[in-house]
């Protein structure tokens, strides 16, 4: 697999994911700052708005250094982005987050599909993963309703959480 040399704008029916700008830092805050949602994504919440720069600048280098893509989803009708979706370039694993109001509408299950198909499609992926807090239920959902199984339990030993690594083959895909 060949890095990309930038992030291309991907779309869905009803999406538009694009490389995250200055502007996306209150709507990241927003989520970031979602006590239970961080808890559901294993994350730490920030202590203020003034460390969306280093999240901005920290993702514009991975994906500069040809680590990690990171698009933020635009949604029709949502004053600021809805939320996140990255690919690691380096363990070919998938991460999400989505803005509590804008969970189960199926942004998430859209955006997903369509970054793995970037994945398997352009950039020749055979395999992709998929690590998240066994309490996300709604995750776990999406995953396997993209084809990911559960290839591992484990307790995740910076804080105690356990957790489920996901797997998922091209050949396997369900869409």
């Amino acid at each position: 697999m060949v890095p990309p040399n930038f992030l291309p704008d991907l779309r869905t029916a009803g999406l538009h994911l694009r490389g995250p700008e200055t502007r996306d830092i209150p709507g990241w805050y927003q989520r970031a700052t979602d006590r239970e949602a961080a808890a559901l994504a294993g994350d730490r919440v920030p202590e203020s708005i003034s460390e969306g720069a280093i999240w901005l600048a920290g993702s514009m280098e991975r994906t500069r250094a040809g680590e990690r893509l990171q698009w933020v989803i635009d949604c029709p009708g949502a004053a600021e982005n809805v939320g996140t979706v990255s690919l690691s370039l380096r363990t070919a694993e998938i991460s999400f987050v989505i803005g509590r109001a804008f969970w189960g509408r199926g942004i998430a299950t859209q955006a997903v599909r369509r970054v793995l198909a970037y994945g398997f499609d352009e950039l020749g992926l055979n395999v992709v993963r998929a690590e998240l807090v066994e309490g996300n239920i709604a995750s776990q959902r999406l995953l396997t309703g993209c084809g990911f199984r559960i290839t591992r339990r484990f307790v995740d030993e910076s804080d105690g959480a356990h957790c489920l690594k996901m797997q998922l083959s091209e050949t396997e895909r369900l869409f």
